[in-house]
């Protein structure tokens, strides 16, 4: 009965760290507000301010749900606003961490200083972007607004972001205080910053009647 108590104890140490070191404490919440859960391998339900991020979470937010988090490993933030969908994604090596994260839908706020290696990366179903040392708001509307295509818009509030095409593979780099729109049929569209969405929905409209 011991030994078999012996077993199964160390089993159970061997499972709890097998499944701490695939899910590694990344980042922790700043702030918030509303509904918002997570999906994980190490915790699933509600994430309250205080709580840690791990290396895999996929964070949902509600209608009038807002999180702001911050990572351990690297001077990086992110505010995530409502009705969105990320995972975020962390890769450990000798010379420093390299973090990613995967929009699905809604808006996301990425703040990233001191990175002197590999950039931050941010991917959507129609882009990939990466920067460094910059600040950046990306916004993935899965909806047709545009020629029958969804889209992601980048607006740069500082430095330089390098946005690829997924579908085309053509490559634009943003300057501070220009927006870019990338679309699902491999389009780019450089636009004025717009502070309300409905005016790009508008823009768009033209550029695509004058053709």
């Amino acid at each position: 009965m011991y030994s078999r108590n012996l077993i199964l104890f160390f089993c159970y140490i061997f499972l709890v760290s097998f499944l701490f070191s695939r899910g590694e404490n990344i980042g922790f919440c700043l702030d918030v507000k509303g509904f918002v859960q997570r999906d994980g391998k190490i915790r699933n339900g509600v994430l309250r301010k205080g709580d840690p991020i791990y290396n895999g979470d996929k964070i949902i937010t509600g209608s009038n749900g807002f999180i702001s988090y911050a990572f351990i490993h690297e001077r990086t933030s992110a505010k995530i606003f409502e009705n969105s969908v990320v995972k975020i994604n962390t890769n450990m090596k000798n010379i420093g961490s390299f973090s990613k994260l995967a929009l699905f839908g809604g808006k996301v706020v990425i703040q990233s200083e001191e990175m002197e290696e590999e950039p931050f990366t941010i991917w959507s179903p129609s882009s990939t972007c990466k920067f460094q040392n910059g600040h950046i708001i990306i916004e993935y509307k899965n909806e047709l607004l545009y020629d029958n295509n969804s889209y992601c818009l980048f607006t740069v509030l500082n430095g330089v972001s390098e946005v690829r095409n997924n579908i085309s593979g053509n490559i634009m780099y943003v300057k501070k205080g220009r927006s870019v729109v990338s679309t699902m049929n491999g389009k780019f569209l450089e636009l004025e910053t717009f502070r309300n969405s409905n005016e790009i929905q508008k823009t768009l409209m033209i550029k695509e009647n004058v053709k």
